[in-house]
């Protein structure tokens, strides 16, 4: 079920982004950071998601954990 609410997002959830060839890419959200999700991609490297720039949706994941740190830090 795809849901469209960033806010939503949860650590270990599937995030969808569109990269800077304006592909649709996805990886796993891996903690919340001032300027986005920090999102690792298929090769070990991580991408910045954010609502206003390259996000379009995110599925929920299996293990799904709250990232309380990164709402305190980042709100």
């Amino acid at each position: 079920m795809m849901d469209e609410c960033f806010s939503e997002i949860q650590v270990n959830d599937k995030v969808y982004y569109f990269n800077t060839k304006l592909q649709e890419c996805s990886g796993t959200a891996l903690m919340r950071g001032p300027a986005g999700w920090v999102v690792v991609i298929e090769d070990g490297n991580t991408v910045v998601v954010n609502e206003g720039d390259n996000y379009c949706g995110h599925t929920e994941g299996k293990k799904r954990v709250k990232d309380h740190l990164g709402e305190f830090l980042n709100g």
